[in-house]
């Protein structure tokens, strides 16, 4: 008669069980919880290869993803009127939280939160309080300021301008910031303003060919992935310069697009929003359940909104009495002694 292991010592039963047990052994030998993995979404818009606000997002959400070992799945392209579909496909499949990337995306994001889902929701790019939806109002005014203030120091002609994808409230707080900042530096300065689109760069091409026609030598533009247009025109431009002439510049938005492959030697600075952060907050908040609703204000004062200039320029565009200044304004800005409305 053959002998026979007691069911305990089983040598299949041994492999099963070291198969279920070891990974958790070994979590927790490397301080590793042993939850399931946080499952975060951002929606967005557009292309996420834009160069701006799209690409920035899924950047910074895979990077939030990193750092706190979850699931992060990015959509593009979504529209308005599919994004409720989205949502609700994301909250029935159990993501703790769903970003929709864009003030475009508040209604949707509204009412799905509203059907009493589990999970949580925020909005970027939105300034409007929604029941159960976090909403994150980046202002770059205060940038934009500062902005104002390279312009209007850059600038020979006196004639500077702001492009926009869009005549919604974060674009157009970047033009009054803009403005109010260039006209610190040079009370007679002339701003001129234009709104094309997000996706168009012909578009937005065509309207900076415009302002440099008009003699405006400095651009600031908020198009996203129509931008590629802007530097096309300003690099166009700036080849035409003959030696020793006055160059046109522009800025660049929402991601530090100083590095931009058409013409970064004409790209003194941009206003940043560092996304990372603002997710960052919002996704640790449900993750330990401090997640509350409202409107959560993203600004210089915090640090997710910035200017970031060229350092490639230092000494031969941007001066360091042109560092000073800007650096100054930065530090009134901050502790309130400076008021963009006061402008």
């Amino acid at each position: 008669m053959p002998f026979k292991l007691p069911l305990l010592f089983n040598p299949r039963r041994i492999a099963v069980l070291l198969w279920v047990i070891l990974p958790v052994i070994l979590a927790t030998v490397h301080g590793k919880p042993c939850l399931a993995k946080m499952k975060i979404a951002l929606i967005c818009s557009g292309s996420v290869t834009d160069g701006g606000w799209n690409q920035e997002g899924r950047d910074a959400i895979e990077r939030v993803g990193k750092k706190l070992h979850a699931r992060v799945s990015v959509v593009e392209r979504v529209s308005p009127v599919w994004a409720v579909n989205v949502m609700r496909d994301f909250a029935m499949r159990g993501y703790q939280l769903v970003i929709g990337h864009g003030y475009e995306f508040l209604v949707p994001a509204t009412q799905v939160a509203a059907q009493g889902v589990k999970t949580r929701f925020a909005v970027s790019g939105a300034d409007i309080a929604k029941p159960h939806i976090a909403t994150l109002n980046f202002d770059l005014t205060e940038p934009s300021y500062q902005l104002g203030m390279l312009a209007a120091m850059l600038s020979k002609t006196g004639k500077i301008g702001f492009i926009g994808g869009e005549k919604i409230p974060s674009v157009t707080a970047c033009f009054r910031g803009f403005r109010a900042g260039a006209r610190s530096v040079n009370p007679h300065i002339r701003v001129a303003q234009a709104y094309t689109s997000w996706d168009q760069p012909a578009l937005s091409k065509s309207q900076a060919e415009a302002f440099i026609q008009q003699h405006i030598d400095v651009i600031y533009q908020n198009v996203d992935a129509a931008g590629k247009g802007v530097f096309e025109a300003v690099a166009q431009a700036d080849r035409r310069v003959k030696k020793g002439g006055d160059p046109i510049y522009v800025f660049g938005c929402n991601r530090n697009q100083n590095n931009n492959s058409t013409c970064s030697k004409f790209t003194p600075a941009s206003a940043v929003i560092r996304l990372d952060r603002a997710f960052m907050q919002v996704a640790l908040a449900v993750k330990t359940g401090k997640f509350t609703a409202g409107i959560k204000p993203e600004n210089l004062h915090n640090g997710v909104c910035l200017v970031v200039l060229n350092p490639r320029l230092f000494g031969s565009v941007i001066t360091p009495r042109m560092r000073s200044a800007l650096a100054a304004a930065g530090r009134r800005l901050k502790a309130g002694t400076l008021s963009v409305a006061g402008h």
